[in-house]
């Protein structure tokens, strides 16, 4: 455990050490553009990085986490979009993540972003409801959905949107979970250098993680999502 922390504390180190503004250096095509908006777009998605299961009418979560989106660094929009032009191999987004649970098996949570090195910011809102609330031998199953808004870059505007559907059972300390999604993803741009139309991509993925509760209060994630990029989040945080 304290292996996988370690790890955690590193990679994002490296992360944000490599970490750059993003803006129009260079004059790209519109197919460039909206293959970059997919990519950006995905990296800034509100995953869940929490089981099915909700908190109950009064529990409380609080986290930092970091999920990594491995990008396509050698592509020519990704150079032309960062001010140094040497664009990360992945890109770090850590949060600040609160859930707080209501009555009638519903969550709502919000988590905010500011990517040290960077002009990255970031806010997202989310509501989970409980198809079922899973016991001793059933499952848990919800619906997710989330909106998540960028802020801090000046050329670029971009939004995003998500459904989720998630199930997981506990064992003992472990939390297994899986999922899918389906993600919406909003983008235009406010740069002098090109006049590109605005783009709306729609996209899926599958995801997979596991919460893990090794001390009262104290829960820690590893989520993986899979589709037109991949994912992996990390997550430490006090549930109660």
């Amino acid at each position: 455990m304290k292996k996988a922390l370690i790890m955690m504390l590193l990679l994002s180190a490296t992360g944000f050490a490599s970490a750059s503004d993003i803006k129009f250096t260079d004059v790209i095509t519109q197919g460039e553009f909206e293959d970059f908006v997919k990519e950006f777009g995905t990296a800034l998605v509100f995953n869940p990085m929490a089981p099915a299961e909700t908190l109950g009418t009064f529990g409380f979560d609080v986290s930092v986490e970091t999920v990594f989106t491995d990008i396509s660094d050698g592509k020519d929009y990704w150079k032309k979009l960062v001010d140094d032009n040497d664009p990360f191999s992945y890109l770090p987004v850590p949060r600040l993540h609160v859930q707080k649970g209501l009555p009638f098996g519903l969550d709502v949570g919000a988590m905010y972003t500011s990517v040290p090195g960077s002009n990255i910011k970031l806010w997202g809102v989310e509501a989970k409801y409980a198809l079922l609330e899973g016991s001793t031998l059933m499952p848990a199953i919800s619906v997710r959905a989330s909106y998540s808004k960028l802020q801090g870059i000046d050329d670029i505007n971009l939004d995003t949107q998500s459904l989720d559907v998630l199930a997981s059972k506990g064992i003992f300390m472990f939390t297994p979970y899986a999922g899918a999604s389906v993600i919406r993803v909003n983008g235009s741009e406010n740069s002098a250098l090109v006049e590109l139309d605005d783009v709306n991509e729609v996209g899926y993925r599958g995801l997979a993680g596991i919460q893990i509760s090794p001390l009262p209060l104290l829960v820690i994630n590893g989520e993986v999502s899979i589709g037109e990029t991949t994912q992996i989040g990390l997550k430490i945080g006090l549930r109660f």
